[in-house]
């Protein structure tokens, strides 16, 4: 059997649903949703991709601590690398939590 063109046109079009504008603003919205409140419904898959995003705030928050430790002169600029530390890190733990709720 062959297909019809309107139906190679439709699967086409099924295939690249996520690259048009609307549909891309869509998932940006379950996406932020995702990351910020979790979800209960979440696949294995994507609660890994979650660690591992959280793992680049980790590491940016023990980054920012190590500059800051080692900084001696400048008490300015370690508050500043302090308080970027600290936000890396409520990042990463509200993510953590988020790939790990039920």
């Amino acid at each position: 059997m062959s297909e019809s063109e309107l139906d190679r046109i439709r699967k086409c079009e099924a295939k690249q649903r996520g690259v048009m504008w609307p549909d891309m603003l869509r998932q940006s919205r379950s996406i932020d949703e995702f990351l910020w409140r979790g979800d209960r419904k979440a696949k294995p898959i994507q609660r890994a991709a979650l660690v591992l995003h959280r793992m680049m705030f980790l590491f940016m928050a023990l980054v920012g601590s190590v500059v800051a430790w080692k900084l001696d002169d400048d008490w300015g600029l370690r508050i500043i690398f302090i308080a970027l530390a600290c936000l890396f890190g409520a990042v990463s733990v509200r993510f953590m939590r988020n790939a790990f709720r039920h």
